[in-house]
Parts: structure tokens; C-alpha cells; sequence
């Protein structure tokens, strides 16, 4: 009895806990809404209360007539159509309010609903846009950036019903104010079998919510799987290892057990609902029989008989919506918890603000006693271990290695991605941690593996390497020469004008070697101090890469150039050659140098392909 006493406390602290922060949640983005749409969240507002207030106004003008036509029949008309007129006037204009009120709520309900999609989503993108690596490495993350990538446009619901809810109190405010007059036991009543539907609905949400929670990681399987399904890039793959049918049915798999625990609530909330709506019925039945009597009695009239029933029908359908409203604003609201969340996820990596001089000279950049644990794995693996490395003003380094050695892994060290766990990298001998990384970012130009390729046209994609002077077209095809990239633009029909995508009217589609050209291009265009490239020709032909490279060190002349590859053909014209292994640099030489090391130890370029830098 304890144990279960102890339980129920803990699930009703954890409703609390929910409802405290679905509230903050709620004064954070309704202070976002009027930020954004002052006057339209104000008629929103205003018109909910008038929608919800109008009916009782025309229910009492119906009712008077009611009474003043029981009247009409025993004394005659005569006396009464000066009161007639009014009357049917009142309802007249009553009717053409109501319509002006609906429309501007309509209106201001559509303003917000697009102005939040476009603004929320402006502010969830941005946030994806700058948030740290680290956090794609923790799988709890993860499911929290599914959830909002998926629920997102729970923002847009909330506030819908939250103009709602404001109608339904004010509906259940005005009809106790009614009914107190006449019988408060009607109100207990209504509230006593409206209570039980309201918990029901507050239950399930939060189940529903939970699902999420429970089987996020199936919820992003099922997501991932699908993408491959209706990926372009993927199509040839799935054809050839006719692999499309696994995967439906995986996705399809995933999808049932998915929807099955949402069903599952579903059908429970169903009964649960249906029982509760009889005790409704019950309820309602109870008070129409008090209402009814008091009216055989004469203590009222007919007119007020059909007042006090609407009312008491409205306070029901008022308490029925503010059960709905509460529980699908208590489930959408868990989810703006999590948006929230999302949106206060602290920075990890903090930006200095020491700014390296403004120019185009390389730097010097040393590697000191660096240790790198890679975060939020329990086997506690190390990408880098006590590593110590000095790269000089203009010094071309070619680092190899196999899968894993801890080559991208020092490289995304040096941009910042992560800060060493051990040790400190030093740029000029000013700890890149102190450094400001828009001016850090100025001095550098990449080419990674899983480099960016837009929809764009040729002089976009080259040109976004440097935004600030993407139209400077004679810069960009001076890259684009560098990278072997103008041989074939300047076929396309609109040359560098070309959309680069078949998906767009007239677009083409490269193939990976060009598109890998033109990302090349992209890195040389921003002309960057630094020149990092991540497998840069992974995709080109032999002839053309050892064009591109001849061409590359000469345009690098005074510039750092780090080089990471498979290839040992790629880099022995570097300055140094670096061969990472478990994180460490097992060898720092010249390719001649590594050519001559004694027997037993890399001795050849075949013993170097053999190992995997081929």
C-alpha cells in the first residue's frame, strides 16, 4: 500500500512539474507572439471573448421575445410591437456583430498561425544553424532535435488554443453568473460530471506526449529509413541491391509499432470518454428536470426556462471544451517544453574575442600535448592522444592515416568543432580558445568529404565560399580554372548563370567528380590564409587530380595548406608528410624522408598503400 501511495505521489509531482513549466512555456511564447504580431494577438484575443459572450446576449434577446410573445397571445399584439421591433432589431444586429467579430478573428487567427510559421520557424532553423557538434554526438539530444524537427508546428496549435481555452472560460464564467442566480446546485453538478473527463484527457496526453520519450530512437529509425526510400541519391543502390523491399518493410515495421502504442491510448481515451460523456448526459438531464419544475411552479417564466437551459447547455459544452482545450494544450504544451529546451541549449563551444589581424598571411598554429575524448561514450575512446604538432607560417602538411587514426578528428580540433579535453592549441601563441571564431573562421577555407552542394547556380556554389562578393564573376571563374571546374561550366547552356540541379526548370545535375570540382572552386574563391582539404579528390580522376594539385600548390605558395588522404600519391609534394595512427603521429617527414625510413617500418609506397593510405 506504501509502495503504490508512493507511486501515485510521484506521478502527481510529475503532473505538477509539467504544468509549471507548460505555464512558463506559455507566458514565453505568448510574449513571442505579441512581439511579433502586437495587433493581431490583441483582436485574437478580444474577438475569443466576444464570440464566446454573444450567444448568451442573443439567447436573452430569444428569451424576452419568448416572453413577450406568451404575453401577445393572451392581451394582443397591439401593446407589445413597439417591444416586437426592438427586439427583432436587437436580433438583427446582434447577427451582423457576431459575423464582423468571426471574420476578424478569423482574420487575425491566419495572421498569427503564418506569421508564427514563418518566424518560430526562422528561429528553430537558426538554432540548427549554429549549434554545436558535441550535441549530435549524445543520443538523448537526438531525440529531442527529432521531436521538435518533427512537432514543430505545435507552436501554431498552441496558440490556437489558447484563443479557444480564453472562449471557453469566458463561456463558463458567463453561465455561472447566470445560473448562481437561480440554483448553484446546478453549477456543482456540472462541474462534478465534467471533472472525471477532464483527467482522462490529461492522462492520455501526457502518454501520448510520452511515446516520443519512450521510443525515440524508433521514431528517428522509422524517419531515417523513409529518407532512403525517397532520396534521389539512393535510387541506383536500392535498384541494384534490391534493397527496396527490406526497407518498406522495415519502415513499415517501425511505422505499426510506432502507431500502435499511439492506437492503444487512443482506443483507451475512447472508452474512457464514452463512459464519462454518459455521466455527462446524467448530469444534464438533472439540471433540465430542476429547471423544468421551477417553471410548472411559476417561479419562472418560458422565456427565462429557455435562458436558463441554454445557459446550463453552455456551461456543459464551455467545461466539455476546456477539458479538450486543456488536454491538448497540456500535450502540445510538453512539446513547446521541448522546443524551448531546444532553443536554451547552451553553447559548448564559446567564442574568444581576440581577432587575429585582418589580412591574408598564414599563421603559426602548435598542437600542444593535445588529448581529445570523444563526448558522451562510455568506453571512454580517445580521437587524439598527448599529440604535440607545430604547423609554420605557409607550411603544406599532408596527414595520413586509416579509417579512425584521428585525421578529421584533429582537424575538426583545430577548427573549433570540439576543444581538447587535454592540452591547448595555440594559434600565434594565443590560445584558440581566446580567439574570436568569425575572425578565425575568415582566415580559413575547407573542403570536407561530405562537402555542401546547392541547388544553386554555378556562380552561387562557388560563390557562397565568400558571401560577400558572390557576384564578383571574375574571381569566381579564376577559381573555378584552379579547380578544373570552367572546363566543363562553360558548356553549360547559361555557363555559370546554370541552375546545377535537374529537380529546378532547365537545371543539370553534375556528376560527383564536378561537383567535387566545384567545391573545390568554393575553398579557392574565398582565398582563404588556411587551406584545409578533407579527401579533396576523392571523386576525380587520376589525370585531373594531379593537374588540380599542381595547380593548388602553386596558388597556395604562401599559404598553409593541410591535406588530409587516402592517397599517398596526393600529397609527396607536401612539405610534410604526418602518419596518424590511434590518434598519435607515428611518422613527420618529407616523402623522401619517408621513403628512406629502415627496414621494418614504412619503408616503400607500397607498404604505405598496403596499410591503407592508398
Amino acid at each position: 500500500m506504501q509502495i503504490i501511495t508512493a507511486v501515485k505521489e510521484k506521478s502527481y509531482k510529475k503532473y505538477f512539474e509539467d504544468i509549471r513549466k507548460i505555464s512558463k512555456g506559455t507566458l514565453r511564447l505568448l510574449k513571442f507572439v505579441y512581439k511579433a504580431l502586437p495587433g493581431y494577438t490583441l483582436t485574437f484575443i478580444i474577438t475569443a471573448v466576444f464570440i464566446n459572450l454573444i450567444p448568451f446576449v442573443t439567447t436573452w434577446v430569444n428569451s424576452l421575445f419568448i416572453d413577450t410573445l406568451v404575453d401577445s397571445i393572451g392581451n394582443g399584439i397591439d401593446q407589445n410591437l413597439q417591444r416586437f421591433t426592438l427586439l427583432i432589431g436587437a436580433g438583427v444586429l446582434i447577427s451582423a456583430l457576431n459575423n464582423l467579430i468571426n471574420h476578424l478573428s478569423t482574420m487575425a487567427e491566419t495572421k498569427i498561425w503564418y506569421g508564427m510559421e514563418r518566424d518560430f520557424t526562422l528561429e528553430i532553423t537558426k538554432k540548427y544553424a549554429y549549434l554545436d557538434t558535441e550535441h549530435y554526438d549524445n543520443p538523448e539530444m537526438r531525440d529531442l532535435l527529432n521531436k521538435v524537427s518533427q512537432n514543430s508546428n505545435k507552436a501554431q496549435l498552441f496558440v490556437s488554443q489558447i484563443g479557444y481555452m480564453i472562449g471557453d472560460l469566458v463561456t463558463i464564467i458567463s453561465a455561472i453568473t447566470i445560473l448562481v442566480v437561480f440554483s448553484p446546485w446546478i453549477i456543482l453538478l456540472m462541474l462534478v460530471t465534467s471533472i472525471p473527463s477532464l483527467v482522462a484527457n490529461l492522462v492520455h496526453g501526457r502518454r501520448l506526449w510520452g511515446i516520443w520519450n519512450a521510443k525515440g530512437e524508433k521514431g528517428r529509425d522509422f524517419f531515417w529509413t523513409r529518407h532512403y526510400l525517397t532520396r534521389e541519391n539512393s535510387l541506383m543502390e536500392l535498384r541494384i541491391f534490391r534493397t527496396r523491399e527490406y526497407l518498406l518493410e522495415r519502415m513499415n515495421k517501425l511505422h505499426t509499432q510506432f502507431q500502435q502504442a499511439q492506437m492503444e491510448i487512443e482506443e483507451s481515451k475512447r472508452v474512457q470518454l464514452f463512459l464519462f460523456s454518459l455521466l455527462r448526459i446524467v448530469g444534464r438531464t438533472g439540471a433540465y428536470i430542476m429547471i423544468a419544475l421551477a417553471t410548472i411552479a411559476q417561479k419562472i417564466t418560458i422565456g427565462q426556462f429557455n435562458f436558463y437551459v441554454s445557459a446550463t447547455g453552455r456551461l456543459q459544452m464551455g467545461l466539455g471544451g476546456l477539458v479538450r482545450r486543456f488536454s491538448r494544450m497540456y500535450e502540445y504544451g510538453l512539446y513547446i517544453v521541448d522546443i524551448f529546451e531546444f532553443l536554451d541549449l547552451e553553447e559548448k563551444i564559446i567564442s574568444g574575442n581576440i581577432c587575429l589581424e585582418e589580412n591574408k598571411l598564414p599563421v603559426k598554429v602548435e598542437f600542444k600535448d593535445v588529448s581529445f575524448e570523444y563526448p558522451g561514450r562510455e568506453d571512454k575512446e580517445w580521437g587524439i592522444k598527448n599529440l604535440n604538432l607545430t604547423i609554420n607560417p605557409g607550411e603544406h602538411i599532408a596527414i595520413v592515416g586509416e579509417n579512425g587514426a584521428g585525421k578529421t578528428t584533429l582537424i575538426k580540433l583545430l577548427l573549433r568543432f570540439y576543444d581538447p579535453t587535454k592540452g591547448e592549441i595555440l594559434v600565434n601563441e594565443v590560445d584558440l580558445k581566446k580567439i574570436d571564431l568569425d575572425c578565425w573562421y575568415k582566415k580559413i577555407g575547407a573542403l570536407f568529404q561530405e562537402f555542401n552542394f546547392y541547388h544553386f547556380t554555378a556562380k552561387e556554389n562557388i560563390g557562397v565560399g565568400n558571401p560577400e562578393n558572390v557576384e564578383d564573376l571574375e574571381k569566381i571563374i579564376k577559381a573555378a580554372k584552379k579547380s578544373e571546374a570552367h572546363n566543363f561550366i562553360e558548356k553549360y547552356e547559361k555557363e555559370y548563370d546554370q541552375v546545377l540541379d535537374k529537380a529546378f526548370k532547365e537545371g543539370v545535375t553534375p556528376s560527383s567528380g564536378q561537383k567535387q570540382k566545384i567545391a573545390l572552386a568554393r575553398a579557392f574563391f574565398k582565398d582563404p590564409a588556411i587551406l584545409i582539404l578533407d579527401e579533396p579528390t576523392s571523386a576525380i580522376d587520376p589525370k585531373a587530380e594531379y593537374e588540380i594539385f599542381e595547380r593548388l600548390f602553386e596558388f597556395a605558395a604562401e599559404k598553409t595548406v593541410i591535406i588530409i588522404s587516402h592517397r599517398f600519391s596526393t600529397v609527396r609534394n607536401a612539405d610534410r608528410i604526418l602518419v596518424l595512427e590511434d590518434g598519435r603521429i607515428v611518422e613527420d617527414g618529407s616523402h623522401e624522408e619517408l621513403m628512406a625510413i629502415e627496414e621494418g617500418k614504412y619503408k616503400t609506397a607500397f607498404e604505405l598503400q598496403r596499410k591503407g593510405y592508398e
